[in-house]
């Protein structure tokens, strides 16, 4: 998937602060390093960048196209003698931050850029002790500072960083695992707190997460809470900021100490507070009378919105995952076993439906509805992956499909291999947006927002970059 796609996609899809014009229209950037080609948007000022790096004559030129909410563009390039390559980007309410790495030494350039396309900010430093790789930026648009992280070479350390706009440190914590690697979401945070999920000894299934809260303007630990809850293993899918700077958190749970490779688990969700109460609910297929078309398929959660009265909206995607075992007896099934080892020694992931789950201010399903999608899609990765892990390394790919709730959170928005869709929560009823241009060019949905969808279409000969705001 496009790399700033990877990066927006989480906080973009729920974003919708961009003025409504009259028409779809669109705007295309020429002149790209399509590998070297970030972006990113600032709701508060309504504005959408996209930088590439460009490589010419021993220099190294910093492209930024600041575009309007109208899509109007405005270019602005800095030239910076040496080679440097970009490794890290994040954004703030009205800034964004660029950090450059210069091959050939251990400089870090940091640029601070603002909504004008002004450098107004910049810092070298050493990243003797920095793998710039490991660098990774935050999407922080309430807040007036950057925050980013840095992950040490064998995953079993996370190092966040909360600087202000000109690049002064406000503060840093650091995470460690004392088994295995660390995960850290990305982070949910408004003006005031800061929320963290920290998984340690993600990649087994005894994995644990424990959610963190922080001042943000000092950094100060106000809670720690596990996620697990009576003796259930949990591990998140999504998480969104509440009210009271809650966390609401939801994803799958198993009654034993570990998660298994093959059983679903159940559905839970759970709202924790800086003050350390949480209202718990475990939603089960046996126990709901609203569930049994979800009972026995896996689930990856990705949106959840709550409402004023207190209830929420959950939307996810079933899907299945076929492993060495599987291909294996399919194989025997067929008399293909002599094939060998290499053709079965791989893991597909399938998504197959939309899940739509209502709770009620008090933790009860209101309603349940799973609903067809006739476009189908895959992804493979080569050896042996669990079923969770794989759904992970899918939504990080892009290969399921939803990409945003409408803002009635009566429809969702989704991307197949053929078409950009709406379909109604209630009815199934789906309607085509756009199709898909042919192969050789990239299409996906960037931002979801009242009315209207922001598209980008990447062409690799020539290469060009298309925005496109249309009507949905």
């Amino acid at each position: 998937m496009f790399s700033f796609l990877r990066k927006g996609l989480l906080l973009l899809l729920v974003l919708s602060l961009w003025l409504r014009p009259a028409r779809a229209q669109r705007v295309t950037i020429d002149s790209v390093v399509l590998e070297h080609t970030q972006g990113l948007y600032l709701p508060t000022a309504r504005r959408a960048l996209v930088s590439t790096i460009v490589h010419d004559d021993g220099a190294t030129y910093l492209r930024h196209y600041l575009l309007s909410p109208a899509l109007r563009q405005q270019r602005q390039q800095l030239r910076l003698p040496g080679h440097y390559q970009l490794s890290n980007t994040a954004s703030s309410r009205a800034h964004v931050l660029y950090q450059l790495h210069r091959r050939g030494s251990d400089t870090l350039l940091s640029l601070v850029v603002d909504t004008l396309g002004r450098v107004v900010a910049q810092r070298r430093e050493s990243s003797r002790w920095i793998r710039w790789q490991d660098l990774h930026g935050e999407l922080a648009p309430h807040t007036a500072g950057f925050l980013t992280t840095e992950s040490t070479l064998v995953g079993g350390e996370v190092l966040f960083r909360f600087t202000d706009w000109q690049l002064r440190p406000l503060w840093q914590h650091r995470f460690r695992s004392a088994e295995g690697q660390v995960d850290v979401a990305p982070a949910i945070l408004d003006s005031t707190h800061l929320w963290l999920l920290v998984t340690n000894n993600a990649r087994s299934p005894r994995a644990t997460t424990t959610a963190y809260c922080l001042q943000l303007a000092t950094g100060r630990v106000l809670c720690r809470l596990p996620l697990d809850y009576h003796g259930e293993r949990r591990r998140p899918d999504v998480g969104v900021m509440g009210p009271g700077h809650s966390l609401l958190v939801a994803g799958c749970s198993s009654a034993r100490n570990r998660l298994s490779h093959r059983s679903p688990g159940h559905l839970f969700y759970t709202q924790l507070y800086p003050d350390s109460t949480c209202h718990d609910r475990l939603v089960t297929g046996s126990a709901e009378p609203h569930l049994p078309l979800v009972r026995h398929r896996h689930v990856l959660w990705q949106t959840l919105r709550p409402a004023p009265d207190g209830s929420v909206l959950l939307v996810g995607e079933t899907y299945t995952s076929t492993s060495f075992g599987t291909h294996l007896a399919l194989d025997l099934a067929t008399g293909l076993a002599t094939v060998g080892l290499g053709r079965v020694n791989k893991t597909t992931l399938r998504p197959r439906e939309v899940v739509a789950v209502h709770l009620s201010a008090t933790g009860q399903v209101d309603d349940a509805r799973v609903l067809p999608l006739p476009d189908t899609s895959s992804y493979t990765l080569h050896g042996y992956w669990p079923a969770r892990r794989m759904a992970q390394a899918a939504q990080q790919a892009g290969s399921f499909r939803l990409r945003g709730l409408a803002p009635d959170s009566q429809r969702v928005v989704l991307r197949t291999g053929r078409r950009v869709l709406t379909m109604s929560l209630q009815s199934g009823q789906i309607r085509t947006v756009r199709p898909i241009p042919p192969k050789g060019q990239l299409s996906d949905v960037w931002v979801v927002q009242p009315g209207f969808l922001l598209l980008y279409h990447q062409q690799p000969k020539p290469a060009r970059i298309e925005l496109e705001r249309l009507a949905y």
